[in-house]
């Protein structure tokens, strides 16, 4: 009886706590400016990104250098690949409830992580 009685409730509070949304493609395609951008060696960089929809269900980002990754959308983080001067970097990126989008990223034989910082323009 009691573990019934503790599953109930365990399983009433589950149902009392809303789910995350999910982000969609939609909510963050755009144009956004790199308000804080710094290298693994500590020097720093500014610039656009652009996101849009992808024919894969994730999102293409374009940065103004001609770089091009490709994004996956989980619950509020935002995941992208790309290739930069002929090496795999690998970006994990929050998508905050201020519309602005940050994280780290790392780069194949780079020591250290960088960090961007989006705002939506």
């Amino acid at each position: 009886m009691f573990i019934r009685t503790l599953a109930a409730g365990a399983l009433a509070a589950l149902l009392a706590v809303p789910a995350l949304a999910q982000i969609s493609t939609a909510d963050i395609a755009g144009r956004y400016t790199i308000v804080k951008g710094l290298n693994p060696d500590g020097s720093t960089y500014d610039g656009t990104v652009t996101i849009s929809p992808d024919a894969s269900g994730g999102v293409t980002v374009r940065w103004d250098d001609g770089s091009v990754g490709l994004g996956l959308i989980e619950g509020n983080r935002l995941y992208v690949g790309m290739v930069y001067e002929k090496r795999a970097v690998v970006m994990s990126m929050a998508i905050n409830p201020d519309r602005t989008i940050s994280g780290k990223w790392i780069q194949r034989t780079e020591p250290g992580s960088g960090s961007e910082t989006w705002k939506k323009r």
